[in-house]
């Protein structure tokens, strides 16, 4: 948090790096319309893209811990933003603004902070978003606000704050009237990066009015259609009543025309672009359709393990083949976290589901990651009629400070796809590898990387080189000296390769990760099951994070010097409950998670942990020397 604090404090000088290094734009044109194709310039514009909600929005709705909610830094954003340019997606789009509550304390992410009052610490992320939409040439669909989805504020705050009914947002002249005064904020916003006026951004593809307004009336679109236009005629609007058979609402200031699709609703059941085709029927030309949202995510049902890269490829294929689809974006990417790794969103409606990361992992098989993200790049170049060229090589990553334990973190490189470590005894080397391609997107928000090589006493410069397909990098500038008084040996629970012995009834989990704070990956086991571990040198501490459900009946600990005989230790104990999921299948269901943290007596080397209920286990640290 002390990495992230320091950003904050310096995002005037981020601001003015932008200003200076930035072209003035990469756009000549705005986007236009004529009838169902969108142009720019005289050119037509079609896409690939993504929704990234965390571009403007710390999209943590489910667990609202406090660490995961706060605003993007310049870094991250433009991680994002190289993100979207290798993977030619042109188009990205934002959520919705969140507004404070009547009762909620102001925080830093609340975009407004009530009726006609506005928080310039949260504009100033959208001032760095278009400036860096400019610089990559990506442009920017931002939404307003949120009918579905006003997890962090939308339509039903805006009408707590007047103590108004929810349903009453799209009627009620005040109302309408506090809509307006955030439509009017956002568009005549200057931009304290490049100077421009929202209105006059060249940027943004369409204003939306918000996220998912399915309940919305006709009058009210055409009523605050006709006032964005009024206040940006430059600009493109786009409807946001998103299922699929919902009527197709023609309105002289509408534009764009959308459509969400996921395996779970109705009217998809013979797939997406037979319910799609049905819209384009009815549709008969008059506006562009986008697909605003769309999760190829394995259900058993309409995607398998085995056919959901193939099935993506005939969807985008078919996208491709309609003129009258200007683009479509996946739901939903995320991108690396400034303090190391990736960010994480679950997706709750599925159990092994979450954002996508840039160039796809091994450890998100369970969505077939790397396939689906090669399908969006292919698709990407396919739709504007252009070759689809090697990967880029990644850039040089940039490590991050360590201490006297060598758990090594760094600022990930966009398109790696993994890193190789080395070490030296001095700051010029000579260097030595001592771990290749080493993947960021294994563990959440924690150290990606422990020297278990190292001993007590030594001394170490570390340095890190990304890689994929098409190469490696540079080496990064090299952190050190790290005066190593003790090394720490990790199981992340990913598999259960780093056990030394274990019974048969423990079993691994990487579902409904939100459940679990976002930690990844857990053993899962019930009385009577164990495993131990066996470290290089004598154990000081060791510290243990296990997940409880409904009963909480502590794991026990134990510590031997020979692997035989085993003496239980008595750890300090903290609990924290987590909220419980308010939506998806998860829903109802509650967790605990518990952290236990003791020293071990001398000349020990073996651990042993043992479950007396149900637990899971999500991570283990033995510190040694």
């Amino acid at each position: 948090m002390k990495i992230r604090q320091e950003w904050m404090r310096v995002g005037a000088a981020a601001a003015m790096w932008l200003a200076v290094t930035s072209p003035a734009s990469a756009f000549e044109h705005f986007i236009t319309r004529q009838g169902n194709r969108l142009y720019d310039g005289e050119k037509e514009f079609r896409f690939m893209g993504a929704n990234m909600p965390g571009l403007v929005l710390p999209y943590d709705w489910t667990l609202f811990l406090p660490e995961r909610l706060h605003l993007p830094t310049p870094w991250e954003q433009e991680d994002a933003f190289k993100t979207l340019d290798q993977m030619n997606l042109r188009v990205v789009r934002t959520w919705n603004l969140p507004i404070r509550a009547p009762d909620e304390d102001r925080k830093s992410w609340h975009y407004v902070y009530g009726p006609g009052e506005f928080n310039e610490e949260a504009f100033g992320t959208i001032d760095h978003l278009f400036a860096l939409a400019n610089k990559y040439g990506v442009r920017v669909i931002l939404d307003l606000t949120a009918g579905y989805g006003d997890y962090l504020g939308g339509i039903g705050t805006y009408a707590a704050h007047r103590g108004k009914k929810r349903e009453e947002f799209y009627t009620d002249p005040q109302l309408k009237e506090d809509y307006k005064a955030t439509v009017r904020h956002v568009l005549g916003r200057t931009n304290t990066v490049t100077g421009v006026v929202y209105r006059d951004e060249r940027a943004v593809l369409a204003w939306q009015f918000g996220n998912e307004m399915h309940s919305a009336t006709d009058a009210w679109l055409s009523e605050m259609a006709a006032y964005i236009k009024q206040l940006a005629p430059n600009h493109l609007v786009a409807e946001t009543r998103h299922r699929p058979g919902q009527p197709l609402f023609i309105d002289p200031n509408i534009d764009l025309l959308t459509r969400h699709l996921y395996s779970n609703y109705r009217g998809v059941e013979d797939g997406w672009a037979g319910a799609i085709r049905k819209e384009m029927e009815s549709l008969k030309g008059q506006r562009p359709l986008f697909i605003g949202e769309f999760g190829p995510y394995i259900d058993g049902k309409m995607f398998a393990h085995d056919n959901v890269v193939d099935k993506l490829h005939e969807f985008l294929d078919y996208v491709r083949s309609e003129p009258g689809i200007p683009g479509a974006l996946i739901w939903s990417m995320y991108f690396h976290h400034q303090d190391g790794g990736f960010y994480w969103h679950q997706i709750m409606t599925y159990p092994a589901v979450w954002s996508y990361h840039w160039p796809g992992f091994q450890s998100a098989d369970a969505q077939r990651e790397i396939g689906v993200m090669a399908a969006m790049r292919e698709a990407a170049f396919k739709i504007q009629g252009r070759p689809v060229p090697a990967m880029p090589v990644p850039g040089p990553p940039e490590m991050l400070p360590a201490g006297d334990v060598p758990l090594l973190s760094w600022r990930g490189s966009a398109g790696a796809s993994g890193y190789d470590i080395e070490r030296a005894a001095g700051a010029n080397g000579p260097w030595a590898t001592i771990a290749t391609n080493i993947s960021d997107a294994d563990t959440a928000y924690r150290p990606l990387f422990s020297d278990t090589a190292a001993r007590a006493g030594e001394t170490w410069y570390y340095r890190a080189i990304a890689r994929n397909v098409s190469g490696a990098s540079p080496p990064s500038a090299a952190i050190g000296p790290v005066n190593v008084r003790s090394v720490c040996f990790v199981d992340e629970l990913q598999d259960f390769t780093r056990v030394l012995a274990k019974s048969e009834g423990l079993t691994l989990n990487n579902e409904y990760n939100a459940m679990y704070a976002e930690y990844l990956f857990r053993a899962r086991g019930d009385t009577n099951d164990w495993l131990s571990y066996r470290v290089n040198g004598p154990i000081d501490s060791v510290k243990v994070v296990s997940f409880f459900g409904t009963q909480s009946v502590d794991m026990g600990v134990q510590a031997s010097a020979d692997g035989a005989k085993y003496d239980s230790l008595q750890p300090k104990r903290s609990a924290r409950p987590l909220p419980v999921p308010p939506g998806g299948a998860a829903k109802g269901q509650r967790r605990t998670m518990v952290e236990y943290e003791c020293p071990v007596p001398s000349g020990a080397r073996f651990l042993k942990l043992l479950w007396n209920g149900p637990a899971e286990l999500d991570r283990v640290e033995i510190n040694h020397h």
